[in-house]
């Protein structure tokens, strides 16, 4: 399966713009009413209602509406609620005489069947919401820009202070759709119902703390809206990553099946070298040679018994300027080099680091010190004969691009896709969660891992494991993409079994077997 066929089985991550885009474009263009979709919405979240609330007819229940749509799909959700039996208020925060087309035209069936609408207004004072069994957040949708204010900040306040499961409509109120910030009060959500696909927001913090259990809705949005108004964001996740997966003959045998080359290591930091190579043997390489300063290759002998070892000239731990004169010959047979896990930042270093990128023709990871040593030195990754794959944190990309701050972004998702762009390479910016940028321009978000992988050697190993997928033949954007998602989800393994206060770099290797065989298994 190619490229673009994986991409087509990815859920889309859309901006607010590019979903009130999909929105136009199914009602303008293929006219499809906006009062259907209103009204798929509303019985959307109906339905994660009565499942989640059984039996809903001996609830009681308050949905609060805004103004606009978003308070549309909440008139809907408050007329399915009464007509089910549930005993629902329904609120507004605005005047009735300020509604317009949907959104008043459900408001006025809901009065038709006899439902009361209370409005809220700045000079009272708010009800009792202790009283409800649940409550219903449709007050504002994708257009909040900047904190609430006034009433709607007391609301959003007083919601997430009534000690009730508050159920979130399309978003919770107060989040920024496109970057997940939270600059006031927010709704602290248990369950968030988003429509048609996942806004940007909600899968960053701090607004994915407010998210709770997040489901997407079909409304109706036809898949062609999504293609002709939708942007070239996807989130890695589900059934379709078994597809990612590197195929083995029957007959494969070791220098068939990836020959990776770690270059990696310095005093004090040997454990990154040991991470980086075994990783790479998890992922399926074939042979992997660990090119480390030689004081280190004795402690490290017994630790990666199956790596096979290159010691490097050194001085006191730290490679010497003579060391890539000994890389030369094992250039020539590596297909993938892994490169810069704990190998310092000294001059010997960044002379390494530069030659291996003017000669090898092959794939590079280039990560964490292979990364530092290039501070400010973009041009010489433009002009490297290598394919490479960068995997920085934040902190690295920045001094990484300190002479070009612009391709910086306030999200993760635009500096991805602005740096893999302009720097002509694939980009993994690792964070929570970690994003693949492409030079095509797609950006690919991770769906896997926790924050019990905030511990040190965990960007080692995933180092090793884009590095022994990439030899296996899988294409850099392929290779960065699943090995991302396969440390994440061997990284949420090791968190079921020892919790995230006490998981270290190498539990996430040690479940890495049983990721491979969950993805495997999840057709």
């Amino acid at each position: 399966m190619n490229f673009t066929e994986l991409l087509a089985r990815l859920p889309r991550v859309v901006t607010a713009a590019e979903m009130a885009a999909i929105d136009r474009f199914t009602i303008d263009a293929l006219g499809l009413p906006g009062r259907v979709l209103m009204e798929n919405a509303g019985r959307a979240v109906f339905e994660v209602l009565r499942a989640r609330f059984q039996p809903i007819s001996d609830k009681r229940a308050a949905v609060f509406c805004g103004k606009g749509n978003n308070g549309g799909d909440g008139f809907v959700i408050a007329r399915l609620l009464n007509e089910a039996g549930v005993r629902c208020d329904t609120f507004l925060l605005g005047e009735k005489h300020e509604l317009r087309d949907d959104v008043l035209a459900n408001l006025l069936l809901l009065e038709k069947l006899g439902y009361a609408l209370r409005t809220l207004r700045a000079e009272e004072a708010l009800p009792d919401f202790s009283q409800y069994d649940f409550l219903v957040d449709a007050l504002l949708g994708t257009g909040v820009r900047g904190p609430l204010q006034d009433l709607l900040a007391e609301a959003v306040q007083h919601l997430n202070a009534s000690g009730c499961p508050l159920v979130a409509v399309d978003l919770p109120t107060g989040m920024n759709a496109d970057t997940g910030a939270i600059e006031g009060p927010c709704v602290r959500a248990q369950i968030t119902v988003t429509f048609g696909a996942r806004k940007q927001g909600l899968l960053f913090s701090p607004a994915r703390e407010h998210v709770g259990e997040l489901h997407v809705a079909d409304i109706g949005f036809p898949a062609i809206a999504h293609h002709m108004a939708a942007g070239q964001t996807y989130l890695l996740h589900g059934k379709s990553m078994s597809h990612w997966l590197p195929e083995r003959a029957p007959e494969a045998f070791k220098n068939r099946v990836g020959q990776i080359l770690v270059v990696a290591g310095s005093r004090g930091f040997g454990g990154a070298a040991r991470l980086a190579a075994n990783a790479a043997l998890r992922a399926g390489a074939g042979l992997v040679v660990l090119a480390a300063p030689e004081s280190l290759l004795t402690a490290l002998e017994a630790s990666t018994a199956e790596v096979i070892k290159l010691p490097l000239p050194e001085h006191e731990g730290i490679i010497t300027n003579t060391a890539f004169d000994l890389l030369a010959e094992r250039l020539a047979w590596a297909q993938v080099i892994a490169l810069g896990p704990g190998l310092g930042t000294s001059l010997a270093a960044k002379e390494l680091v530069s030659n291996v990128l003017r000669t090898f023709t092959g794939l590079v990871v280039l990560d964490a010190d292979g990364i530092n040593v290039l501070a400010g030195e973009t041009e010489t990754l433009r002009a490297s004969t290598s394919r490479i794959i960068l995997t920085p944190h934040p902190g690295e990309l920045k001094r990484l691009l300190i002479n070009e701050p612009t391709l910086l972004a306030d999200s993760p998702i635009e500096t991805a896709r602005r740096a893999a762009k302009e720097l002509g390479h694939v980009l993994v910016l690792k964070g929570a969660p970690t994003v693949i940028g492409l030079p095509s321009e797609e950006v690919l978000i991770n769906s896997t891992g926790n924050a019990g992988m905030a511990t040190a050697g965990s960007g080692d190993v995933l180092t090793g494991l884009i590095a022994g997928l990439a030899g296996q033949g899988l294409a850099p954007a392929k290779a960065a993409s699943l090995g991302v998602f396969l440390h994440g989800l061997a990284g949420d393994r090791a968190r079921d079994h020892l919790g995230i206060w006490s998981m270290l770099a190498s539990d996430i290797l040690n479940h890495v077997p049983q990721a491979f065989l969950q993805i495997a298994n999840t057709k």
